[in-house]
């Protein structure tokens, strides 16, 4: 079962990773002029929602094997792709980044993308059905990451492979940032969630007790009701 569970958490996490990056493709592919550039961040979207649709269908499997209880822990909701940080608040990356900062982000995150891919693909099993999907997933990864490569060098040639590094760097960064936030969030659940329900508890036993009779003020001289009233 704990073997399940990590599954559940790195494929649920997989699958919002890969969506918010489809959306984020949607996005720029809206906000630029050329209708080239907009085919192939269409298309790069495309193959993001189908890795997305394949992350949920690997999930699905998994969570049939657990609790019920668990299981309810990983249903997703669209919201959460803000929530855990893969959709900024803020707006969409083209909506706060430069078109040149940008395009390292996908150039980046797609290569960090398939080196956790290749984890994945280990946990799974190579020569498995999921593996293989994977495997075809990790060649995307890797033309997307290609494609990215080649705007930068057509459209910023001056741009030099240190600064490049730095770009894979920060978001290397970034990316551990982000799961170290998520862990925080779930620690604190786990925290929280026993004194919620404790006050919530002693609120309830301390409403059965109370006397609700003094609310009804029906034929009541309410000058003579007493001011030690709650009234």
């Amino acid at each position: 079962m704990k073997k399940i569970n990590s599954e559940l958490t790195i494929f649920f996490e997989t699958a919002h990773a890969e969506l918010a990056s489809a959306l984020e493709m949607l996005a720029v592919c809206k906000e630029t002029d050329s209708p080239k550039q907009a085919f192939g961040y269409f298309m790069h979207a495309k193959d993001e929602y189908s890795h997305a649709k394949s992350f949920f269908n690997m999930l699905s499997l998994r969570g049939k094997s657990a609790s019920i209880e668990t299981a309810r822990d990983f249903r997703f909701t669209p919201p959460s792709l803000i929530t855990k940080g893969y959709i900024s608040q803020k707006g969409f990356l083209i909506e706060t980044m430069q078109l040149k900062d940008f395009i390292a982000f996908v150039y980046t995150n797609e290569l960090l993308a398939k080196s956790s891919f290749e984890k994945i693909l280990t946990l799974v099993g190579r020569s498995t059905e999921e593996g293989k999907r994977i495997s075809g997933i990790m060649a995307d990864e890797l033309r997307h990451h290609g494609m990215a490569k080649k705007h930068f060098l057509i459209h910023y040639p001056a741009l030099q492979p240190w600064q490049l590094m730095i770009y894979r760097t920060k978001e290397t960064l970034n990316n551990k940032g982000r799961k170290i936030y998520d862990a925080n969030l779930k620690f604190l659940d786990r925290l929280l969630t026993p004194l919620y329900r404790i006050m919530a508890f002693l609120a309830g036993t301390i409403s059965k007790k109370l006397n609700l009779n003094e609310f009804k003020r029906k034929g009541k001289n309410l000058m003579n009701i007493s001011t030690k009233s709650i009234l």
